[in-house]
Parts: C-alpha cells; structure tokens; sequence
C-alpha cells in the first residue's frame, strides 16, 4: 500500500510513551504506520508526498485543553494595551485608536493593575479626557475587570447596585467593574456581537493556531462572564474550522446540556476568583490585603449537589479553581459523589488548580481526577517579584507543583488559557520545563505530553488522536530543531515548520 505523505529523517515522538521512530507514513486522514530505518520505503511510489523532517522533531499535534475560542477571536480584533507602562500613555493609545477607527467603539485588553506606574487601573475621568464620545470598553488580561468611560458606562446600562462597582469618595462609580457588575456588563456587550462576527473572527484566528501547531483546543464557552452565543455558535458552526472543537459549555444547565446531545460541560465554572483581583480562595490571608482570603461561589451544598447530578447523568464535569479552598472545596463534592454512585470513570477535570495541598493532589489521585493546568502562568506570573509573591508572599513556591502531581500519578493536561496568555504550547511545554521553583520543574517528555497525549486522553479520545500510532489521526506537526538537543532555556523560541491535520498540510513555513 502506498502512503500518501511519508515523513522521513526524524525524531519521531510517539507521546503515548518515550519511544522514538524514523518516519511516519500517512494514507487519507490516518497514520497508516510508523517504523525506522528505510522501511517507509514499501509505502513510497511515485505519488507520495515524501516530507524530510531534516532531522528535527516529528510529533502528534498540540491539544489546548483550556482556550476561550469565541474570546480569543474576537479580541484578536481589539486593542492590546498589555504594554503600556502608565495611564497617560494609555489614554494617548486609546485616542490614537479613536481616531484611526473612524469614531466607533473601542475595546482594550490585556491590562493589570502591575503594569502601570500608578500601580492601579485607570478610572473614567481619565479615559473621558482622552475619548468622551463612543464608548470605550477595556478588560483586564484575565476578564475579570472591566473599566469603562462615562459614555460607555451610560450606554450599556450597568446596574449600579450590582455587586462589584467600585465608587470614590462621593459614593460615584469610578468605572471600574469587578465581579458580579463585570459579569453583566460583559454578558450585555458580548451578546450583540453577530455570529456572523464571530464566523469571521475565529476563521481569522486559524492560521496562528496551525502555525504554533495546535490541532485540537477545547473551548470554554458561554456561561458567566461570557455569552452562551458564543457555546451556542460553536456547538453548530465547529465543524466549519480546520482544526477540531471540542465544546465545554460553561452552563450548570443539565437538561439543556443533555438535550444538545454534549457529554460534557464547564470549564470556566466558577468555584472561586482569580489571585490577580485577590478572589482566589486561600485557607490563608492574602500577603497585600490582610484579612482578605478571597470568595467561594458556591456553597458545598450547592456544588455537591451540581457535581452529584453530573455523575448520575454520566457528564464529564470541568471546574474551575484556584485556591486551594476552592480545590477542597471541589475534591470534597468529588469524594461524595463517588461514594454515593461508585463512579471513577468520567474522567471529570479540574481547571487552573494553582495551589493545591499534597493532601489534594492525593485525593484527586484516589478519585480519578484530571488537573487542566496552564503552565505559562508561571511564566507571566511565578517567582520572585512577579504578581504571585506580591499576592501571597513565600506561598509563591507552591504554585503550579507539577512535578508533585506527576509523581502522585495524577494526570495534567496542558493549556493556555487564551486569550489571557498566548495560544503557544511551546510556551506552556517551556514553563513546565522551567518552573521558576526548581522542584516543580518537569522533563520535556512529561511537559509535551501534557499538550499531547493527555489532553486526549482528559476528552476520551485517547484512541484517535495524541500520539504517532497507526490508526490514530493524522495530526502531526514538524518542528526546526531536535528538541532534545537544546537547552531547556531556548524551549520557548522552538517554532513549528509544518502542520499537518487530518493528513492535509495545513501549515508549511517553508512555503
């Protein structure tokens, strides 16, 4: 049988464990074999795309297993502000961006508080000074901050009793949103965004996925903070990108989940808040606000009894938590749904997981859990001097432990987060590699394995995709360098040559 593509001259990872073979043969959307040495040469004919890997790395296709598809689309469109150094200079960008859009709305992203000299968000009266005729909407990097001009303030209604509007010393909203109040606000802005906006801003978010190599993301979509247009588009149009979607709605919705015919739902299902705005729920006081502790969401009747409907109704449930009270708190409603039901099977996932105990990590081990992790925090946010020691003081050396989880047999699927980082996974296989705290550190076979094999094994798809196996989809990717032979330092500038999904090259660098 001749093969369609046949890959020769590589370091051809399997991910499904260490071995590495020579070449990969290709026939339709399946890896028809792999081996070593000049056997590929019995799928070769005159019609076979023969690709040489010049030596460097072969391997399954990225798998990101937590991405905000509809978010990340759309704020690809809007402007980023992540470098801006203090509160003039963005008023000047966001003029500058007035000016140059004709007069229409304008969003920001990518803003915290670290970043600016004054050491705060910007409120209204600054931005009014800059921009006072459209509205000007701009989102902290992780979405849980909002800061608006007066017009934009007055034009999307915000509830003024809600909770989360921050005031000054006159009891008058300073434009600046936290949590319930930005959770509307984002749901009042993002529903009147056409599908046929969000149709055109995925599609032009392709071509930078294929070219970082991501095959497979599981979307984030819907629920609070976001829109359930954005779940609903992507549950009918999925199928209209080249890469594959796998939908997690963030819905607590159970009939409505089952009646879309979904085996799966959360995600961003909020157990507690992020440590950027001090919500994370720590069993401990935070280092910059004493006192404060962060917030649980939900109660742990409300969430036993959400988790114990998931096991009766056979859905895979992800979670989202961070600190480590919402880690037990989560564990906890875990442990008794398994004792009620026996059920280990649905491989039910628990998202960020920033700070959690030996004790946790031994008993998501015991219940079948998946830690959803996303290893570039480390990179924005851990070690010294960085947003996580300012947050929770010498707790910083416990963030992320991936090390601990692997070696308590737990499985840690790997992703960006985006857009809150960028959708790169050799930035996340780098931060694994290179936690700042040395003991967390994980090898680059354990760290590709998150963004490969485990992310299909964590959306049981362990038999179709996330490894060179004959049978298995041909997602595959071809990397310049043999990344086992460079520094683990230089792991984040590895790029990506050529992207190969469902057997058609999709991507090629060096076209």
């Amino acid at each position: 049988m001749s093969a369609d593509i046949v890959i020769v001259n590589g370091k051809c990872l399997v991910m499904a464990d260490e071995t590495i073979v020579d070449w990969v043969a290709i026939k339709g959307d399946k890896i028809c074999n792999v081996g070593y040495g000049e056997d590929y040469q019995a799928y070769v004919d005159e019609t076979t795309n023969l690709v040489d890997a010049k030596g460097c790395t072969v391997m399954p296709g990225f798998i990101d297993s937590h991405f905000h598809v509809v978010q990340t689309a759309l704020n690809s469109m809007s402007l980023d502000l992540s470098d801006v150094k203090n509160h003039k200079a963005l008023g000047e960008r966001i003029r500058q961006a007035h000016i140059e859009s004709g007069g229409v709305f304008v969003r920001g992203i990518g803003l915290t508080p670290e970043q600016f000299e004054e050491g705060c968000f910007p409120t209204r009266s600054l931005l009014d000074q800059y921009c006072d005729n459209v509205p000007v909407w701009l989102n902290s990097l992780e979405y849980q901050v909002s800061v608006l001009n007066t017009y934009a303030m007055l034009y999307f209604k915000i509830p003024f009793t809600a909770d989360g509007v921050v005031t000054n010393e006159k009891q008058m909203p300073t434009g600046v949103f936290y949590r319930n109040a930005n959770a509307i606000l984002r749901a009042n802005i993002l529903k009147n965004f056409s599908n046929s906006d969000r149709r055109d801003a995925i599609t032009n978010i392709m071509g930078q996925l294929l070219s970082n190599g991501i095959t497979t993301v599981n979307a984030m979509e819907g629920g609070y903070m976001f829109s359930d247009k954005d779940a609903d588009f992507i549950h009918e149009n999925k199928e209209a990108f080249p890469i594959d979607i796998e939908l997690f709605y963030q819905s607590m919705d159970i009939k409505k989940i089952k009646e879309m015919g979904l085996k799966r739902l959360g995600g961003n299902m909020y157990i507690d808040g992020t440590m950027g705005t001090r919500m994370a729920a720590l069993s401990f006081e935070y280092a910059d606000a004493p006192g404060k502790m962060g917030k649980l969401f939900l109660t742990q009747q409300e969430i036993n009894e959400f988790v114990l409907d998931c096991y009766k109704n056979n859905l895979q449930l992800a979670l989202y938590t961070i600190g480590d009270r919402a880690i037990q708190l989560a564990i906890d409603a875990h442990e008794n749904a398994v004792f009620q039901t026996g059920n280990k099977s649905l491989r039910h996932r628990l998202e960020h997981v920033e700070l959690p105990s030996d004790e946790l990590i031994e008993k998501a081990r015991e219940l079948g859990l998946i830690f959803s992790m996303q290893p570039t925090y480390e990179l924005y946010w851990g070690g010294p001097g960085k947003m996580y020691e300012s947050r929770i003081g010498d707790h910083y050396k416990t963030t992320n432990p991936f090390r601990k989880i692997l070696d308590h047999d737990v499985v840690i699927c790997g992703g960006s987060d985006s857009d809150v980082t960028e959708p790169r996974p050799f930035l996340g296989v780098h931060g694994a590699v290179n936690h700042p705290v040395a003991c967390h550190r994980v090898s680059l076979f354990e760290a590709l394995k998150m963004f490969t094999y485990n992310g299909a094994y964590a959306i049981f798809k362990e038999n179709a995709k996330g490894a060179l196996k004959a049978g298995l989809l041909a997602d595959i990717i071809i990397l310049d360098a043999d990344v086992f032979d460079i520094e683990d330092r230089a792991l984040e500038n590895v790029k990506v040559v050529t992207t190969i999904k469902s057997g058609e090259i999709l991507f090629n660098r060096q076209s």
